[in-house]
């Protein structure tokens, strides 16, 4: 029964006609293209302009890029280092205030000067040398030795007085003079206390020319030595320096106090005040020509006692040059009585005669 009521209740439900379904499709289509035209007209989109704007058009606007040529390539130059600036030197007026700071002890070079600080200077050839327009003994600028006296064997001891770098000190010299007509010896030393010693002696033979050595030895802790090889007309040294001529007259640094004093006593009126007497002198690394001025004759207090003396004076003409000064006693056969020798910082020593005596056989 239940079946035949529902069979019944469908009969009675009228089906719905089909122009009804074709407009209800209609509907549903004309919905949609209106909501997509709504969407594309009114709604706001990220990528439409603002509403309310109208829309602009604008105009292309192109531009031209210029592309450069490539550039060459370029190679870095060479970066050269700058010259490494010499180290400062100390001047003259410097070296006494920088003693302190050196710790290395003073030793006697050319009588006072330091040997642990020696100037390098040029190997000098004595033919070069200019000389002043002084009153001059000899022919080429040379003393000549015209009449010669070489002084007795003696024994001169010195009481010295001096500073190196700046350090007061004084000490004691001897001089050593052996000659028995023929050949001849000498030998000059000087001491002090806690600055050692330094020698120098000159060898040689007594000729026509004076006073002619065959060699001169320096020593302080080590010798160097100059050899006169008048055979080969040249000096030699053993400092490695370059040969020397050797000219005329030659002496070293020794000799040359000895010759000076061998011409005073030969014949004093040939040397008035106002001469120059020239002589090439060697030290133990070069030779050069040493010029000595004849001054007036001088009263001199010294341990010795008091004494008239003739005092000869080597001015430096150089930068590094000594000053060297010389008083030739005549009541003592010239000999020298006193020798002060200054270097170009100051420095300087004094040798004072203290007493002569006669050498021992």
């Amino acid at each position: 029964m239940k079946d035949r009521h529902t069979a019944m209740h469908a009969r009675a439900l009228p089906s719905q006609p089909h122009h009804l379904q074709r407009k209800h499709a209609v509907l549903l289509v004309v919905g949609v293209l209106l909501l997509h035209l709504w969407l594309l007209a009114g709604a706001p989109v990220w990528l439409a302009p603002d509403s309310g704007k109208p829309l602009r058009t604008q105009a292309l606007v192109t531009r031209q890029i210029e592309v450069a040529a490539p550039r060459a390539p370029q190679v870095p130059q060479p970066v050269r280092p700058a010259p490494a600036k010499p180290a400062p030197t100390a001047t003259a007026e410097e070296a006494p205030a920088e003693a302190g700071a050196n710790n290395q002890a003073v030793k006697f070079d050319d009588l006072g000067q330091d040997l642990t600080a020696p100037v390098g200077l040029p190997a000098r050839s004595a033919a070069a040398v200019d000389l002043p327009p002084y009153k001059r003994a000899g022919s080429e600028g040379l003393t000549e030795v015209t009449a010669f006296k070489a002084p007795d064997s003696a024994l001169l001891k010195y009481q010295v007085q001096g500073q190196a770098k700046g350090f007061n000190y004084w000490a004691s010299a001897e001089l050593l003079w052996l000659q028995d007509d023929k050949d001849y010896e000498a030998r000059l030393e000087v001491s002090a206390f806690l600055l050692g010693s330094r020698v120098q002696i000159s060898k040689g033979i007594l000729g026509a020319e004076g006073i002619m050595p065959t060699r001169f030895g320096d020593k302080t802790r080590s010798e160097l030595a100059a050899h006169f090889q008048r055979n080969k007309g040249i000096i030699s040294f053993s400092a490695n320096s370059p040969d020397a001529p050797l000219l005329k007259g030659a002496q070293d640094r020794l000799s040359v106090v000895l010759q000076l004093s061998s011409l005073l006593a030969a014949d004093p009126t040939r040397f008035p005040a106002g001469t120059m007497l020239s002589f090439q002198t060697v030290s133990q690394r070069e030779a050069e020509v040493w010029q000595f001025l004849v001054e007036k004759e001088e009263m001199l207090q010294l341990p010795f006692g008091e004494i008239s003396a003739i005092k000869l004076n080597r001015k430096p003409r150089r930068e590094f040059d000594q000053h060297i000064e010389l008083w030739f006693a005549p009541t003592l056969g010239y000999l020298p009585v006193r020798l002060r020798i200054t270097n170009a910082n100051g420095d300087f020593v004094d040798q004072l005669l203290n007493k002569v005596e006669k050498p021992r056989p």
